[in-house]
């Protein structure tokens, strides 16, 4: 009989494979209870539910605060970020656990103290990262809580680039002295664009500063350490405001002030102290200090020979740091060993130079000789003893000639020589030009470079898209232990006037000296020009984009100096014109700066920005 099942009954032969898909649908269910992949990344931020205590609480004197947010929480670099203030000397013991963050003071509280654990943007959820936002916490261990601020920036006093990460605290007592030896009152940390906000103040005046605080104890003990401060006392105010959210009213309290600039500098100081001693070869030795000096060091050769007077002859940088001593008598040359009792100024435990006397021992070590064989067959011995013997080879005295293929007319090109020189006469010396196909001599002078008794300097009235030729005869220049030099000639070509550009730049709002700096895109000085009647004339500059700063120069020295806070000296004023001037070959170009006429933040371009941020990374 044929049977056949009823309209909508299950063909009991495909039961059992029903019933395994189901089961693994089930077991499938059952493995995968989080959230389904895909869809949207989470970009929701945490929320805070409570805090215990509650926010701005007053006469709370337990050490435990916690914060309770809506899902996991983590903290990113809490010990740099999280700020707490007054400044503790034992650090808070601040953590993430769940979805709470406690924070354990270990220091004694301080009674009728506004407390205020700064944040900034270090809380973010566990799983993305999103940041809570910039948030500070704050409580009262007396009967009224300070919640006044006091806002700004702090910038490189010579670049006027943002410094992220650098404390910024007040001090309520307004003597000079007490930023060097108590710490800060109430402190701050500046963010990733420089920016502060010292939190929690009372309406009182306050000395503004900042501090590169190196030992961690909140004050300016540390002769090496950066530091800003404000010239006048700074008194924290706030005003209601209202602001407009879609069709939303919303009244809110500025705190004022919130521009407060402060320039960052480190003060000219450096640990005085013979850093090297070496003695490389026979004719002279080095000494090399930890900073640069005012003043030479005095020798005495202890086992001086009899007879000798003067022996040698000092080779000294700009900063008297750096310093060679060519030995100029040959019995002292000679000597393996030089036993020398040095004079100098050495900084003291109190940062001061007191005299300091060091008996010092110059080695020389004489270069390894390949010693002879001993294997080698008595017939080769006498094969060689045979011999005659090699050539003199004969040492001539080395000059080191700075010039480029290609010469600007501007340029002064170095002439170094080995040593110092017992003559340098200028008949030694030929500068020709090429007319036609003959070379006829020109005008040219040397002169000894201020810098090194070893370099001279070569001018001259230099032509447009000329050829030179610049010749040396032999024998003539004598260098301190008789060396003489070789001929040599030298030929080289001068730009054209086609090639270059000019810049002329008046500048306003400078007061006294100063000079305009000439930069390239990576914030670097290309050319440096002083300030005349208020123009700064920059001529035969290659064709290119570039930028210009300002400095003004109080002391006149041709460099930027950074402030002394023993005397409320500021550094000198460093300003950036925001336009970038594009020079063209064959181009004079007029710029008239005023530079003042913008604030110091809204000066410096992005771009030369970008480049120190990358610098300092």
């Amino acid at each position: 009989m044929d049977v056949r099942p009823f309209p909508g009954a299950i063909d009991m032969r495909y039961v059992p494979s029903l019933v395994l898909v189901a089961t693994l649908v089930l077991v499938s269910a059952c493995a995968n209870t989080g959230s389904p992949s895909g869809g949207p990344k989470d970009e929701t931020p945490p929320r805070l539910i409570r805090t215990e205590p509650a926010e701005y609480q007053i006469d709370y004197a337990k050490k435990r605060i916690v914060l309770h947010f809506n899902e996991l929480v983590s903290l990113e670099r809490s010990s740099e970020k999280v700020i707490v203030s007054p400044p503790q000397v034992i650090p808070a013991d601040i953590k993430a656990v769940g979805d709470k963050i406690s924070v354990v003071f270990k220091d004694t509280l301080r009674d009728s103290t506004t407390y205020t654990i700064d944040f900034t943007d270090a809380i973010v959820d566990f799983n993305e990262k999103n940041p809570f936002g910039d948030y500070a916490f704050s409580f009262s261990t007396g009967s009224h809580i300070d919640t006044l601020r006091i806002g700004g920036t702090l910038i490189d006093a010579s670049n006027l680039n943002p410094i992220p990460g650098i404390i910024v605290g007040v001090h309520e007592d307004t003597a000079d002295s007490v930023f060097a030896n108590q710490p800060l009152t109430r402190i701050s940390k500046t963010s990733k664009t420089g920016s502060f906000s010292i939190k929690g103040l009372p309406g009182k005046s306050f000395r503004l500063y900042a501090l590169g605080d190196k030992n961690r104890d909140y004050r300016f003990d540390q002769p090496g350490e950066a530091i800003a401060f404000h010239d006048s006392l700074i008194t924290p105010w706030a005003e209601p405001s209202a602001t407009i959210d879609t069709i939303f009213y919303r009244q809110v309290t500025c705190y004022k002030p919130d521009d407060v600039v402060l320039l960052y500098f480190s003060e000219a100081f450096g640990r005085q102290y013979l850093a090297k001693r070496e003695r490389p070869a026979k004719e002279y030795f080095n000494l090399t200090f930890g900073y640069k000096a005012d003043s030479l060091p005095t020798l005495s050769l202890l086992n001086k020979p009899v007879g000798v007077t003067e022996w040698f002859l000092p080779e000294v940088n700009p900063t008297k740091d750096t310093l060679r001593f060519w030995i100029t008598d040959t019995l002292v040359a000679n000597m393996d060993t030089l036993t020398i009792k040095l004079d100098y100024l050495k900084t003291d435990s109190t940062n001061n130079l007191a005299p300091q006397t060091d008996t010092i021992n110059l080695v020389f070590r004489h270069p390894r000789t390949g010693g002879r064989s001993s294997s080698r067959t008595s017939s080769s011995r006498k094969k060689e003893e045979a011999a005659p013997p090699p050539p003199t080879v004969v040492k001539h005295l080395e000059v080191t000639l700075g010039l480029p293929a290609v010469l600007d007319v501007n340029a002064s090109p170095l002439i170094t020589l080995e040593t110092p020189l017992q003559a340098m006469p200028k008949e030694a010396w030929g500068l020709f030009h090429k007319v036609d196909t003959t070379w006829q001599a020109v005008p040219f002078s040397l002169h000894p470079d201020s810098t090194s008794i070893r370099r001279y300097v070569l001018k001259a009235a230099w032509a447009y898209e000329t050829e030179y030729k610049l010749t040396l005869d032999s024998g003539l220049v004598v260098g301190l232990y008789g060396a003489t030099n070789d001929d040599m000639s030298r030929t080289f070509k001068t730009r054209a006037e086609g090639d270059y550009s000019r810049l002329i730049v008046t500048v306003k709002g400078l007061q006294g000296a100063g000079f305009v700096e000439l930069l390239n895109k990576s914030d670097k000085v290309v050319r440096r020009a002083s300030i005349v009647n208020g123009i700064a004339d920059f001529r035969y500059l290659r064709p290119g984009s570039y930028y210009t700063r300002a400095v003004a120069d109080w002391n006149n020295n041709g460099q930027w100096d950074p402030g002394l806070y023993s005397d409320k000296r500021q550094p000198e004023p460093v300003y950036y014109n925001p336009k970038q001037l594009n020079l063209r070959a064959h181009w004079d170009v007029e710029e008239v700066w005023d530079v003042t006429e913008l604030p110091l933040l809204e000066q410096k371009p992005q771009e030369l920005q970008k480049a120190g941020e990358q610098r300092s990374r």
